[in-house]
């Protein structure tokens, strides 16, 4: 054991052994082991900091001696589990904490895991700026190890203060609702710039420019039947129009080829088919079209595609080299027959839903939602959602990321019915005018939009629209308290100290909080009474994550 201490002592970056029932045998040599109280300033430290400032498998030992800890969760959230472990029944913590403590991972490693163990938040100040120089934003939370009559939030008396840090009873991260299944999808995933024609991209020898696809529409008039316009997240937030720079050939699920085999489609099992387009290969009876109908198009992607696709270690990837990594085959069969689709741009620095036309190829990069209802445009449009968005996805730097898992599917939407007068078209429409006369897409907009020096007539009558749209989102919701004192301001450093609001038009950070408890506890409702009915959440098919393997986007 000396020897054991001696190696943990060792090094730049050594460990200091303690075992606090050792150190406090006065503590713990009880019938109630633990301390009365814990009271303390944790070090701030995220992920990578956490790592850099510590030795090897620092990270590792946390997340074994914290079960279920999150690999990105700040540090701050093993202090207070440990703190917590620590404590007698009837004891209690009181820690400073980063204001990250009531969100995302450091939420659901630190705060929900106390609480499922038996704590009970008493009193929280969720946003304190911190009285001395440094430039920050702290949170104050104090646990009791046991149950609490009257939890004060901010200086005021709540029900319950969940692990959000708001009055509400939620404290895991929100359910999926059956009622939004098949409303948002993941776009399509290529997984090889071969597919595209794209003059951007053209002198890298990766693709061929847009003059090739005229070329081999002319040459066979047949090609254009799998060449479709593809869209992405750069020109749907950067286009004025939405309009596309490139065009991209898509072979669906098709099996590859035909060829004269011993047995017959017709004859063939469910599982001798399902074998055959696996494998991409198929009798020569096989009824529906393969990729090599169009061999002028095979071609181009067995020569830019396969080669890349032969490197990849997943077998899916490797083998059906023609077709697209994920081809969303949810996605296409929510499209038929639709005559617009509404999108978001998934990564953005903001929430803007905009209507695309139908029969494009939408990349991975564009969230999609095949709903034409302006009623809905207005809800996914609103602050309301924005609040939800933000809270729930990952962000990169002040960016927001509109995904179908975290800010579609949860989201409980209100009664279309009750958005009353009509807001949406104003507003829609005076967007797209803006848009047009300006020459300017939705992200130079929304940047006049949160301007505080922006006073150009278009843009103030925008804001105004906007604010309309969200009271009457917020009356949709029977929440008339909440629409009656909604107040965008132009939140800045002084006044925000969430950096994800800052230098926005917005709410403020005490009216979020109040939106974004109504909505949990609406979740929390509506996911009970769909368990009650039955109901599923929608599956991950419709879901249509994306595998850790295929995250990068090289289609942009």
């Amino acid at each position: 054991m000396r020897a054991l201490a001696a190696g943990l002592r060792a090094g730049p970056q050594g460990l200091r052994p303690f075992h606090w029932q050792i150190e406090f045998p006065e503590a713990f040599a009880t019938i109630e082991p633990g301390f009365d109280a814990i009271v303390g300033n944790p070090p701030f430290a995220g992920k990578n900091t956490l790592i850099r400032g510590h030795r090897d498998n620092y990270l590792p030992w946390l997340q074994t001696l914290h079960t279920g800890a999150h690999g990105n969760a700040d540090l701050v959230a093993h202090f207070f589990r440990r703190s917590f472990a620590l404590l007698r029944p009837g004891g209690c913590l009181g820690l400073i904490a980063t204001n990250t403590i009531g969100q995302g991972d450091t939420r659901e490693s630190g705060l929900r895991a106390v609480i499922g163990a038996g704590g009970t938040i008493a009193r929280a100040t969720k946003r304190l700026p911190w009285p001395g120089e440094a430039a920050v934003v702290v949170s104050v939370v104090h646990v009791l190890h046991g149950p609490v009559t009257q939890p004060v939030l901010d200086g005021q008396l709540v029900r319950r203060i969940s692990a959000y840090l708001v009055n509400g009873d939620l404290d895991t991260s929100p359910e999926r609702l059956a009622e939004n299944a098949g409303r948002a999808f993941v776009g399509m995933y290529l997984l090889g710039l071969g597919f595209t024609f794209d003059d951007t991209n053209a002198d890298k020898g990766k693709c061929y420019p847009v003059a090739e696809k005229d070329r081999l529409i002319a040459k066979d008039p047949r090609n254009a039947e799998r060449i479709f316009p593809y869209l992405g997240g750069k020109e749907t937030n950067g286009s004025p129009t939405h309009a596309h720079r490139r065009w991209c050939i898509d072979f669906n699920d098709f099996p590859l080829r035909r060829k004269e085999m011993d047995t017959n489609w017709a004859d063939m099992d469910e599982a001798e088919r399902a074998a055959c387009r696996t494998e991409g290969i198929v009798p020569a009876d096989y009824p529906d079209p393969v990729a090599n109908d169009w061999p002028d198009l095979l071609d181009v992607v067995e020569r830019l595609v396969k080669p890349e696709r032969d490197t990849q270690t997943r077998d899916a990837l490797r083998v059906r080299w023609w077709q697209y990594a994920e081809k969303r085959p949810g996605l296409r069969a929510a499209l038929v027959d639709l005559q617009t689709v509404m999108a978001a741009t998934q990564t953005s620095p903001h929430l803007a839903i905009s209507f695309l036309p139908p029969g494009l190829i939408y990349d991975q990069s564009l969230t999609v939602l095949p709903e034409v209802n302006l009623e809905v445009f207005s809800i996914r449009q609103s602050r309301a959602q924005e609040v939800w968005t933000r809270e729930f996805g990952a962000t990169l730097k002040s960016d927001l990321r509109f995904t179908a898992a975290d800010s579609a599917a949860p989201f409980p939407m209100p009664d279309l019915a009750q958005l009353s007068p009509p807001t949406a078209r104003p507003y829609h429409d005076h967007r797209s005018t803006i848009m047009i006369r300006r020459n300017e897409g939705l992200t130079k907009i929304y940047k006049r939009f949160h301007n505080p020096g922006e006073r150009s007539a278009d843009i103030v009558r925008l804001r105004a629209l906007h604010h309309a749209m969200d009271v009457a989102v917020l009356r949709a919701y029977g929440w008339n308290d909440l629409a009656d004192t909604a107040a965008p301001e132009h939140l800045t450093e002084d006044t925000e100290p969430d950096h994800r609001y800052q230098d926005r038009l917005f709410w403020p950070a005490a009216f979020r909080d109040a939106v974004l408890a109504r909505l949990l506890e609406l979740n929390v409702a509506r996911a009970a009474e769909e368990r009650r009915l039955g109901l599923l959440p929608p599956p991950a098919e419709i879901i249509e994550e994306l595998d850790e393997e295929l995250e990068e986007d090289d289609a942009e």
